[in-house]
């Protein structure tokens, strides 16, 4: 009878354990990442009264007599299953969507880590980012000096750091130098056109005359230069050090040797002449002007273009050298002028319509500061930058376990190591069994209710009816005492 009462006790312990479960769970419905456990129960052991026995002559064996003394709880096990996503839209919030978990850290060396599933980060101050108990979250930062496409990540793990002090280096367009070395001479397509130039520009150009001696007849007829521009536009180049620069590009007519020049006007032979007579078909006369702080002109530099039968120009890169001065005091450097695009394909054209020549793309760029961020699916953390240009910033990295059920849970949803989950894996997400990272969202809390709540009826109804063991064991012994009377 005692037996029925210590059986029923150790119950009575392990569905009250199975209901604090339970209640963390219900508790934990709605924090972020939580991973909800369960209980399971073993009965601990027997007592013999008899042992079994083997058939001997005409009788049958017999099976063992045993009393069963009660239950213990076997295992409180962790689901690590995936939660559903919340979307938030905060640049900060990354969920890990498959397997993984972040790492993070308190140790100044990142040698005393955590896990946790929580992507609820934040940046501090400093530019650290943190995960929601304070903890650097670590991955691989880029080396110094290496910002931009050739981004370089050190090897070792450290806390990754976003600061809105960092810097994207500034870009010369072009090559630095005064284009007499070779060496020094660009070989990118550093400033790039399109559009159209106007095959009938100054056809109708006027012819004006002057009596340039005085005796009442005109000697002297002229074409104004104004009248034979095809197109004018001005773009923007780059010093070494981000400096901006603007080019005035002028395109005009080219005159015909012979022809000569006097101030805004080219001076020809006579009054009736055609103008097309002293242009060279379908060649035309670039020239770029250094602008000056007030407008004016700082440095000239002249170079031809022609076009084919078909409207084609015949020329792909020009290497123009601008001697400056430039203003600030920044050096020279050189720069190719690109009307063909990589695969030798126009991107200008010369027609009977409308001259619509403009700069596509300009190569190199000013100093540029971080003005936004993002995390991309693999980890990345991609920076822009005011001055229009991306780069990498670091890189997150996570960690898995052979036997991620074996961690043990500490607080502010981490967890540490031990002897049964394994060492910890480093990999990058989305790669090597690794989840992708997706960033403005959050995972959410796994635990079920519809089978919380049926867990919890059925202890309810568990410890009730080993509480009635109890009360019935009770009853039996207040007979047993009352036998004396």
């Amino acid at each position: 009878m005692m037996r029925s009462m210590y059986s029923a006790i150790s119950a009575l312990k392990a569905h009250q354990t199975k209901m604090d479960v339970i209640g963390n769970n219900i508790a934990n419905v709605n924090t972020i990442a939580f991973k909800g456990s369960r209980v399971q129960f073993e009965e601990v052991f027997s007592q013999t009264i008899k042992g079994a026995s083997a058939a001997e002559g005409g009788k049958g064996g017999s099976n063992p007599m045993q009393v069963g003394l009660g239950i213990d709880v076997s295992s409180i096990d962790s689901f690590q299953t995936v939660g559903a996503i919340e979307r938030t839209d905060i640049l900060t919030d990354i969920m890990i969507y498959g397997e993984g978990f972040f790492m993070v850290s308190d140790d100044p060396s990142c040698n005393n880590r955590y896990y946790t599933r929580a992507g609820n980060l934040s940046v501090d101050e400093d530019g650290n980012l943190l995960s929601s108990g304070g903890f650097k979250v670590l991955g691989h930062s880029v080396k110094d000096g290496t910002m931009g496409p050739n981004a370089l990540l050190n090897d070792e793990l450290e806390g990754l750091v976003i600061s809105k002090a960092t810097t994207f280096p500034a870009k010369c367009t072009g090559q630095k130098g005064n284009g007499s070395d070779p060496d020094l001479k660009s070989t990118s397509r550093d400033v790039k056109f399109e559009g159209n130039i106007n095959s009938e520009t100054g056809l109708d150009a006027k012819v004006s005359a002057k009596d340039t001696d005085g005796d009442g007849t005109f000697d002297e007829f002229r074409i104004s230069k104004s009248s034979i521009v095809a197109r004018e536009t001005t773009f923007t180049v780059y010093d070494e050090m981000g400096g901006e620069h603007t080019i005035k590009m002028s395109v005009n007519r080219k005159m015909k040797a012979g022809v000569s020049e006097d101030g805004d006007d080219y001076v020809i032979s006579a009054e009736d002449a055609n103008p097309a007579d002293f242009f060279e078909p379908s060649e035309w006369s670039v020239e770029l002007d250094v602008v000056g702080d007030v407008g004016e002109t700082l440095g000239s530099e002249k170079f031809d273009l022609s076009f084919d039968e078909n409207g084609v120009p015949d020329v792909d890169m020009e290497n123009t050298t601008l001697v400056g001065p430039f203003p600030n005091g920044a050096d020279t450097f050189n720069f190719n002028l690109s009307f063909k695009d990589e695969k030798g394909n126009p991107t200008i054209t010369q027609a009977a319509s409308e001259s619509s020549l403009s700069v596509e793309e300009v190569g190199g760029y000013k100093q540029g500061e971080l003005e936004d961020f993002g995390i991309s699916d693999n980890g990345d953390i991609i920076g822009v930058f005011t001055n229009g240009q991306k780069s990498i910033m670091g890189k997150m990295a996570l960690a898995k376990f052979k036997n991620p059920e074996g961690l043990e849970k500490v607080s502010s949803n981490m967890y540490k190591e031990t002897s049964n989950s394994g060492i910890a894996m480093i990999g990058f997400p989305g790669s090597n069994g690794f989840g992708a990272t997706i960033a403005g969202a959050l995972e959410m809390s796994n635990v079920d209710l519809g089978r919380e709540f049926t867990n919890m009826i059925q202890t309810q109804r568990g410890f009730q009816a080993n509480s009635r063991t109890i009360n019935t064991a009770d009853q039996m012994l207040e007979e047993l005492i009352n036998l004396k009377r």
